[in-house]
């Protein structure tokens, strides 16, 4: 199969210092139609990748564009800042999250991110980019390659804006090479039209985002990122994830699926699956789930696994009523009101206009 990739075509070493601070880099990111995509398709690099760790260089600031990081869709993208061994420490909150609808794992460098992943996700997100890269020169937009963007206009990079904004853009440390800011978490949607759409997630604390303290460092990269998006006309979301109720957190642990988009189809699609929904939607208020489970291995000869993986499956996507704030005991009746928060979420964290 021919490379659908184009790489970013850089500045030489001579004109980083200069062009990059007019906003004049150049390149492409991969350019590939969303239809186009083979199902299953791995983006594997051609050798190691290059290390993220140490003193930024031109030599290894290229390197990691031409491997393909910060680029892509879906099965194909790689985040820019990804997690290694050398991250892990024992009280780190950082690691990957397995995705297997999307064919690779995310690296998420705080528990909130990961929590931003996941909620995403089960809000309907169908690609989820974590530690997309701002980048400071002028470039693409976001949605290059999907259905929809095909004239998308290039957008100024963050050095620019930065530079109208009168904020420092910052240098990767000890060098003078622009750094490259990320967006913690960008989403892509898809209507019952067919139409695709972009959702930029920051993850921040309530305390901070609201206090009245004099701006940091933090709050400037932030602003930076907003008037990005705001160019760009992609939604720019500050989300708490630390309001995110704590059972919601660990129920969606539990149930998001770890299995292929094919595999969950085949599910949804089977006797088995619309067994489950009817008998428990009807029955599940007064009896058990384990009770309602039974009845149906009995009845249609099904297996526990099998009929677990459906129950599972249709939590997650709430064809099951269950509150997914509230302790999910399978020996205990459902707790009505999922559907109802969902919406709710969905409207605050996807429909919101703030």
């Amino acid at each position: 199969m021919s490379s659908l990739w184009s790489i970013f075509r850089l500045p030489k070493k001579r004109e980083l210092r200069r062009s990059l601070a007019k906003n004049q880099g150049r390149g492409d990111l991969m350019n590939w139609i969303a239809s186009q995509f083979a199902r299953g398709e791995f983006a594997f690099a051609q050798k190691s990748p290059p290390s993220q760790t140490g003193l930024m260089t031109q030599k290894k600031l290229t390197a990691l564009i031409r491997a393909g990081y910060g680029q892509g869709h879906f099965q194909r993208y790689k985040p820019w800042l990804r997690v290694t061994k050398r991250d892990y420490s024992p009280n780190s909150n950082i690691g990957h999250l397995p995705a297997i609808s999307l064919a690779r794992q995310h690296h998420y460098r705080a528990r909130a991110e990961r929590q931003t992943i996941q909620v995403t996700k089960w809000l309907g997100a169908i690609d989820v980019r974590e530690g997309y890269p701002v980048w400071p020169w002028s470039h693409p937009h976001p949605g290059n390659g999907l259905p929809g963007f095909e004239n998308a206009r290039r957008l100024a990079g963050l050095q620019e804006i930065a530079n109208e904004a009168g904020i420092p853009h910052g240098n990767f440390p000890g060098t003078d090479i622009p750094y490259v800011a990320t967006l913690d978490v960008l989403t892509t949607w898809q209507d019952a039209n067919g139409n695709y759409s972009l959702i930029a997630f920051e993850n921040k604390p309530e305390e901070f985002t609201y206090a009245k303290q004099p701006i940091s460092r933090t709050k400037e990269r932030l602003e930076l990122t907003r008037r990005y998006c705001a160019r760009a006309t992609i939604p720019h979301r500050i989300v708490h994830a630390e309001k995110l109720p704590a059972e919601l957190v660990v129920n969606l642990d539990m149930l998001e699926p770890q299995l292929t988009n094919q595999r969950q189809q085949q599910i949804i699609e089977s006797e088995t699956y619309q067994a489950v929904i009817d008998v428990i939607n009807t029955h599940g208020l007064l009896s058990s789930m384990n009770e309602l489970l039974d009845g149906i291995g009995c009845q249609k000869n099904v297996s526990e696994p099998e009929l677990t993986t459906a129950l599972h499956l249709a939590l997650w996507r709430q064809d099951v009523d269950h509150d997914l704030r509230q302790p999910l005991r399978p020996w205990e009746p459902l707790i009505p009101g999922g559907r109802s928060f969902k919406e709710a979420l969905f409207k605050a964290w996807v429909e919101s206009k703030a």
